[in-house]
């Protein structure tokens, strides 16, 4: 724990563009990172390493934020971790359908931003079928000529600066607590990994045998 008791934990995500998202987070549900969010560059290498994560124990907690893409998360969850056992110290949170329907689910901030309407953003965004893509297509509207060249190409692919400017919005302009109104799939990972917090708190705090 640090020095004002937040358990350490680490992190493992997709991609670049997911460590603002997941710093947060953590952050919002009471843990001090132990280091560098570790990036896979990629859903394949990302799903390789859960097996091991998952029996590091409470010495070294781990989480891992995956996008369920097209996929039923409970059934990815299932092929992915089901079987295999750890003591509570481990959670694979998989964001609906992508983490960028977490980030557009705090929809004022996100308008405020990105210089779009916040009424253009969808009530629901985890029922958006490609999350990422919609997003593209928002800030390709913005009235921002910056914002506009940094984060979308004219094919509609990711910007050079794509990357650094979610992160920025996600570290110092997302709001947790809002976005968890809009997006059932947030807040139920902020609720789990509150739990996972507060567990290993009290586990650190019980004396030793």
């Amino acid at each position: 724990m640090d020095e004002s008791g937040r358990p350490y934990v680490s992190v493992a995500v997709e991609g670049r563009s997911d460590v603002g998202m997941a710093r947060s987070v953590l952050r919002h549900c009471g843990f001090e990172l132990a280091g560098p969010p570790l990036v896979k560059d990629g859903k394949s290498n990302l799903d390789g390493l859960i097996p091991g994560l998952a029996r590091m124990g409470p010495h070294r907690p781990w989480v891992v934020f995956r996008d369920a893409d097209s996929a039923c998360p409970v059934e990815l969850r299932a092929l992915l971790i089901a079987d295999r056992p750890h003591d509570g110290s481990f959670e694979l949170r998989i964001a609906r359908s992508m983490t960028e329907a977490w980030l557009m689910a705090d929809h004022m901030s996100f308008a405020r931003r990105f210089k779009i309407r916040a009424g253009s953003i969808a009530a629901e965004p985890d029922e958006l079928p490609h999350a990422k893509r919609t997003l593209l297509a928002l800030v390709a509207d913005s009235t921002s000529r910056s914002v506009k060249e940094d984060m979308v190409r004219k094919d509609g692919a990711n910007g050079p600066l794509y990357a650094s400017r979610i992160n920025d919005f996600a570290e110092h302009h997302w709001d947790v607590a809002r976005a968890c109104e809009r997006s059932p799939s947030l807040d139920r990972t902020v609720r789990r990994l509150t739990e996972m917090c507060h567990r290993i708190r009290a586990k650190t705090a019980e004396p030793p045998r």
